[in-house]
């Protein structure tokens, strides 16, 4: 064996035997390991490398047994022997097993291509196991699990690891599963954390590691990514199918243990009540006004009670009530009791969290949080452990549980929910990455709570974040932790108005939702990115497009992730990219039409106005016979509707009807199949609703029922049409998303159509129109006019270049002024458009990367000729220059236990530190940072914790030392303002082996952080 001293690995030798058993396929090494090869179904296969020799039955809980599948497949399979290759014959794929070295790769014989491929022999040591694939140039990897802030890992390290956190760069869910766009996954069989290199140093190699000596992989083959993600549902399980009501409004908080106290209304966190006075939240027993209870033993308005009663007072619909979230207290049968009869009455679905209380009969709990140090296999125990009294209390109803940690198949026993965040801007670009990220790996029920747990009182970030997660699977509030109350009326009536239309357009959709989770159980993510819809453009792979998503294959979501606003207030968005130069995408509020395959910056949008946007062709589910249609080619959509909250859907109980709509010459063509399928409570007769948006008045309306022609009659105002049992309407004044109607939305043409009610399982429908036309007006070529001058001395900003972002300035003639000239800039390959002015900042690039520009003059439909090209790199990551391996320690020992001092240097915004004693200038708290050498260096800077303004460091002072022993005097005193804005200390050619930092007051007496950093000097 060739032993790789390093890493304490080594690597298995020729392979010298490989034979067919009665179950799978045992291969035997130079050296005397054997490994078993099984295929479990066509294109899923398993590779176990066990060195003691054992091959005992490994991680049961983890995979569904090997024997619930049929072994038609093994024994259909061959091996076939030469002087080179074993190789292994399974349907489409011929199993490779090359001699030597002992690699062996995956081939499609109908493709004609490989599938995957090892670089090198498996590496194997006492406490790892690693596995070293080949990796193409345009190879995109996913999975992974929620790995905070990111969806695609190409040139990526991503951890299989819990670590409770939740912020950028941490990882709520682990998934030991992810997936290549070349057409095949990998699922390891272990609770074992886990790395997964995909090429951050070589790009033609991947490396995925675990801390386990077995090799325990499965091979999941598929033409798509829903076909590869339902292969691991066919090994790990499918998701749960979450009942209707869970994708209404929830709302979770403790009416166990909180107490009130008196405020001042001034306290950020003070709260007015019904009876006109103001209360906070307290933990101290001496200023205790009153409890919190379920039902209102002491005093109502502090009950769960009122709280809901608060909700239906603001019109605010709540599906849903978790009353004790994050307390582990039994509760008394009675009061249980109580509530549920209150809820009951009042059409509320009440959880619980962590278990069952006794007597009751909930439909939903939420899991109790673990630490990641009692281990991945105990953390699933325990959610299995809550979960299996609740499926056998539901009977044959849907239960469904949601959990903030999990591992593995998670998916299968409940939905994932992120905590510890904070409601900011950051936690809102960070939450929509994490989404599409968890959605790739199988996960497709998620959710984070609005505004965040901790933190708030920013209205702006308070409602866009509540306007895009309209559009995620679930919806909620945790009210009781942060600095004010957390639901959709915390702030004034204007917040309120646009949350309350938001949840309406929610309940609007939900039909469509519900369809999506539905097709989620066979691997078509609810959330998806944009290569999932798109996948000719090699920028829907990429992380560029990481803060945008599709709603299900119809609905572009592109959330406000930052508090830019022009001068009235309306905030300020770039890098919007619409897909597809064949597509036209339609703003359903305003009726705007924008072309695909383009950046739009600079747009505006009113705070009540979320970036949202359909795609041409779309079919919008309202109902099982209701729809909203955009025409553009050729289209089809299938309609789903269940029970909406049992498991007959298993046996079939369900119906679909199909829609098309073709648009062909002016022509339009409306199919409307009829309805397959029954369920119990289906209405066998009903009318059919359908929306077409037009440009204008169309030709003539044909009607067929079941190919014959038939008499639908036209209307000529809205009243008669609505009082009409069938016939149809041209409304010039159609609203798209009629909950809006208040704002500024703008009324778009649309056919309206009532087809006569009948039996909806054997009549189709079809209609015809003629002169029709939708997106004719849309710019889908530009036209290059010589009169139009370019622009010239176009240059980049070198004083403002930065490793994120690169600022392009440009002149144009004198005689543009007044006139309503934009610029598209070409950036790598990407046209950039609705730049005005003569001056571009492109934000959030990468780091130590070389863009290409080039620049045009717009008028209309007509461009310039393009400039000259010209370009820059960006500088490299500021963190290439941070110190590594700091060591640090404390004068104090008592941080908190969920937020040691290790955060503090762990190079994670993710993470944060907090200490509990007291500190002042008479115990003032000293921190040693010690490095593995003496470096030169540039700053430190002061990372505060930004959800709050807890433990805020307002005076500091250091020392240092160029030999970790003998320390300068103190520094002046440093003073800070109390922000979340980074403090920094110039070390201009500072020469350090140590730095004590001593904190003298702080915002509150304790003391926190995020991270403290030291940037070596970058010439040294």
């Amino acid at each position: 064996m060739t032993e790789n001293m390093t890493q304490n690995l080594h690597s298995l030798e020729r392979i010298v035997r490989v034979a067919k058993g009665t179950r799978f396929y045992e291969l035997e090494f130079a050296s005397g390991e054997k490994a078993r090869f099984y295929i479990i179904a066509p294109g899923i296969f398993r590779f176990i490398v066990d060195p003691s020799g054992n091959f005992a039955p490994l991680n049961p809980e983890l995979t569904i047994p090997a024997n619930n599948f049929s072994l038609e497949s093994f024994e259909a399979s061959q091996v076939l022997v030469t002087d080179e290759t074993f190789t292994i014959k399974s349907g489409q794929y011929s199993i490779r097993f090359h001699r030597n070295p002992a690699i062996f790769s995956i081939f499609d014989d109908q493709l004609h291509r490989y599938r995957m491929m090892q670089a090198s022999p498996l590496e194997l040591g006492p406490n790892e196991s690693r596995e070293i694939l080949r990796q193409n140039k345009n190879e995109f990897y996913y999975g992974g699990g929620m790995q905070n802030g990111r969806f695609s890992h190409k040139g990526k390290i991503i951890e299989i690891k819990n670590t409770n956190l939740s912020g950028d760069g941490a990882v709520a869910v682990p998934i030991s599963f992810f997936w290549s766009n070349a057409g095949f996954g990998e699922l390891r069989n272990t609770w074992q954390n886990g790395l997964y290199d995909f090429g951050s140093d070589n790009n033609e190699k991947t490396i995925i590691s675990h801390q386990t000596p077995i090799f325990d992989n499965f091979y999941l083959l598929g033409d798509s990514p829903a076909a590869i993600i339902n292969q691991y549902y066919r090994i790990t399980g499918h998701p749960l199918f979450l009942p209707k009501y869970a994708l209404g409004l929830g709302y979770m908080s403790d009416f166990v243990d909180t107490k009130w106290a008196e405020a001042d209304p001034k306290e950020t966190n003070a709260i007015k009540f019904e009876d006109g006075n103001t209360y906070r939240p307290t933990k101290d027993d001496n200023e205790v006004y009153a409890l919190s209870s379920l039902n209102g033993e002491e005093k109502y308005q502090f009950s769960a009670r009122a709280m809901a009663e608060r909700f239906t007072k603001h019109h605010v619909d709540l599906s849903w009530f978790v009353p004790n979230y994050n307390n582990q207290q039994e509760l008394p049968e009675s009061s249980v009791e109580h509530l549920t009869e209150f809820a009951n009455d009042h059409d509320l679905i009440i959880g619980f969290y962590k278990s069952l209380p006794a007597g009751s009969a909930p439909n939903f709990l939420v899991a109790a949080k673990d630490k990641p140090n009692i281990g991945n296999e105990k953390i699933i125990q325990n959610i299995a452990q809550a979960t299996d009294p609740l499926i056998k209390a539901s009977q044959n109803e849907r239960p469904w549980t949601m959990a903030e940690n999990g591992w593995t198949a998670i998916q299968t026993l409940s939905a994932s929910i992120s905590g510890n965040v904070g409601g900011e801007w950051e936690e809102l670009a960070t939450q929509v990455a994490s989404f599409l990220g968890l959605s790739l790996s199988g996960q497709p029920n998620m959710g984070s709570a609005i505004d965040g747990i901790y933190g708030g009182n920013n209205a702006q970030v308070n409602v866009r974040d509540f306007e895009w997660k309209i559009f995620t699977p679930l919806l909620f509030n945790i009210d009781g932790w942060g600095n004010i109350q957390k639901t959709p009326f915390a702030f004034n009536s204007k917040i309120t108005r646009i949350n309350r239309a938001y949840l309406e357009l929610r309940q609007y959709l939900t039909p469509y939702l519900y369809a999506l989770t539905y097709a989620a159980q066979s691997g078509n993510p609810i959330i998806r990115p944009f290569f999932l819809e798109f996948p000719h453009e090699k920028i829907n792979y990429t992380e560029q497009v990481k803060h945008e998503f599709m709603f299900g294959n119809n609905i572009l979501v592109a959330p406000i992730i930052n508090g830019r606003e022009d001068y009235q207030g309306n905030s300020i968005k770039d890098n919007l990219y619409l897909p597809d130069h064949r597509t036209f995408w339609i703003d359903p509020f305003t009726g705007e039409k924008l072309i695909g395959g383009r950046v739009y910056d600079k747009m505006h949008y009113p705070l009540w106005h979320l970036p949202l946007f359909v795609r041409s062709g779309s079919i919008l589910q309202e109902g099982l016979r209701e729809a909203t249609i955009f025409p553009q080619g050729t289209s089809k959509q299938v309609l789903y509707a269940d029970d909406g909250h049992t498991n007959a859907y298993e046996q079939n109980e369900f119906a679909t009807t199909s829609i098309t709509s073709q648009l062909d010459d002016n022509t339009l063509k409306v199919t409307v199949s009829p309805t397959t399928g029954n369920y119990e409570g289906l209405e066998q007769e009903q009318l059919t609703k359908l929306n077409l948006l037009v440009d204008k008045y169309p030709g003539e309306l044909v009607f067929r029922v079941n190919d014959q022609v038939t008499q639908l009659n036209e209307f000529g105002n809205y009243q008669e049409f609505e009082e009409a049992e069938s016939g149809y309407f041209y409304n010039p004044d159609y609203l798209v998303f009629p909950q809006f109607q208040h704002f500024s939305q703008t009324p778009q043409p649309a056919i309206q159509i009532k087809l006569p009610k009948a039996d909806i399982s054997k009549n189709k429908y079809e209609i015809s129109i003629d002169n029709y036309h939708y997106g004719d007006n849309v710019e889908r070529h530009a036209i290059t006019d010589s009169a139009l001058s370019s622009p010239h001395s176009a240059s980049i900003s070198s004083d403002r270049l930065t490793s994120r972002s690169i600022s392009v300035s440009w002149v144009n003639p004198s005689d543009f002024a007044g006139r309503n000239i934009k610029a598209d800039i070409e950036v790598n390959g990407i046209i950039h458009t609705n730049i005005d002015g003569n001056s571009f900042t492109f934000h959030s690039l990468e780091p130590n990367t070389r863009y290409r520009f080039r620049i045009r003059n717009k008028f209309g439909n007509k461009v310039s000729d393009w400039t000259e090209y010209f370009g820059a790199k960006t500088k490299r990551d500021q963190m290439d220059y941070a110190i590594p391996d700091i060591q640090v320690t404390s004068n104090l020992t008592t941080s908190d236990n969920e937020m040691p001092l290790t955060n503090l240097v762990d190079h994670s915004l993710a993470s944060e530190w907090l200490v509990n004693d007291k500190v002042s200038e008479d115990q003032p708290l000293e921190l040693t940072f010690t490095f593995d050498q003496a470096y030169k260096l540039s700053r430190m800077v002061y990372v505060p914790r930004s959800r709050d303004r807890k433990g805020h460091i307002l005076r500091a002072q250091i020392a240092i030392s160029t030999d970790g022993e003998n320390y300068s005097n103190w520094s002046d005193d440093y003073n800070w303002p109390n922000d979340a804005k980074n403090k920094v200390i110039g070390l201009r050619d500072v020469v350090a082996k140590s730095i004590k930092l001593r904190i003298l007051k702080t915002s509150d007496d304790n003391v926190s952080a995020k991270e403290i950093l030291f940037f070596v000097a970058k010439h040294q």
